[in-house]
């Protein structure tokens, strides 16, 4: 894929991701846009993304809405900003979204078997609340 048509799909990737009805505010949008791109191998590391102006242009949205989005995803690591460079895939970003996502697989599948065995979802929304230290659920967890 040219870098345009990366660029073309990643914007109407961004447009459809706005037009869904959602709570989440604008810039977390355009953040679950880009990290979509990545998942299904639209982006992969050393992809430019668009200026934070084509983005906001094509979008009709406020520059620092773009900004704001675009500086959350490099906190994450899925991106590098660098000044007259423009900001691009983070070079481990594409196989970090490729590893959480199998490891998201694994999980719903071992779910699916232990809810098949008689688990029900408290039990495990109860197992993961203590693996998240919240201490109310280790109280409760008699396992």
């Amino acid at each position: 894929m040219t870098a345009p048509d990366r660029e073309s799909a990643l914007l109407d990737r961004m447009r459809t991701h706005l037009s869904t009805p959602g709570a989440a505010p604008t810039y977390v949008r355009l953040q679950e846009a880009v990290q979509g791109a990545l998942s299904a191998g639209v982006l992969r590391p050393g992809d430019a993304l668009p200026t934070v102006r084509a983005v906001a242009s094509a979008l009709k949205l406020a520059p620092n809405t773009v900004a704001k989005a675009y500086a959350a995803l490099a906190r994450q690591g899925l991106t590098e900003n660098r000044a007259g460079a423009g900001t691009s895939v983070a070079a481990g970003a594409w196989a970090g979204q490729l590893g959480q996502q199998e490891a998201l697989r694994a999980f719903r599948a071992l779910v699916q078997e232990l809810r098949a065995a008689g688990l029900k979802l408290d039990d495990a929304r109860r197992v993961l609340d203590e693996l998240e230290g919240e201490p109310e659920a280790t109280r409760a967890l008699s396992v």
